[in-house]
């Protein structure tokens, strides 16, 4: 008996001293970047989405080039005239190699911004790992409305800017067309 459990004691104490190797955060190529200091290494989320998948992505506006980060949006209430809107925002860097993401929130006629108009700059940010940021807009009427998000982008020394656009219609859907009268029917049989 006490062969067995000195056996399971060591199989045990093996298989600690094994996951206790394999949890080392260092590999081959973090060590051979960590060797040449005046070269960071791009950063990289793992494959696994991590943006909610409610999010709809916001149409690019402006910006040249390809673009730096992609930002996804929800609504998380229907747009109503004097209701408080929350919408909430993933901007995902699209490379490992940029310095800071920060920017501002704009809107058009027909909607008052109350809350999250700057968005603070992330250092740094990791490629495909969403960047979450709350916004809260008031619609003033019935329409068809746009929220900006203008954000820019800093990576090797360059800055660029970049402008997203989300559509908001607020109040009734569009108005049902007017029946069509009824085809006459003729008299004479």
């Amino acid at each position: 008996m006490r062969n067995v459990s000195l056996r399971v004691s060591a199989a045990a104490l093996g298989a600690v001293a094994i996951l206790c190797g394999c949890g080392s955060s260092e590999t081959p190529a973090t060590a051979a970047s960590a060797a040449r200091p005046g070269q960071a290494a791009p950063r990289k989320a793992k494959p696994v989405s991590l943006v909610p998948p409610d999010m709809v992505t916001a149409a690019r506006a402006s910006g040249t080039g390809p673009p730096a980060v992609q930002v996804k949006f929800e609504l998380r209430q229907r747009p109503d005239v004097a209701q408080p809107l929350d919408i909430d925002l993933a901007i995902v860097p699209a490379s490992g190699a940029l310095d800071e993401v920060s920017g501002k929130i704009e809107v058009g006629d027909g909607l008052e911004l109350a809350a999250g108009g700057q968005i603070p700059p992330t250092e740094r940010p990791v490629e495909g790992v969403p960047i979450l940021h709350s916004i809260k807009v008031l619609p003033k009427k019935n329409g068809i409305f746009t929220v900006s998000a203008v954000l820019s982008v800093n990576s090797a020394g360059q800055s660029s800017s970049q402008t997203f656009s989300i559509p908001v219609i607020v109040g009734a859907t569009l108005p049902e067309p007017p029946a069509k009268p009824a085809a006459k029917r003729s008299a004479a049989r």
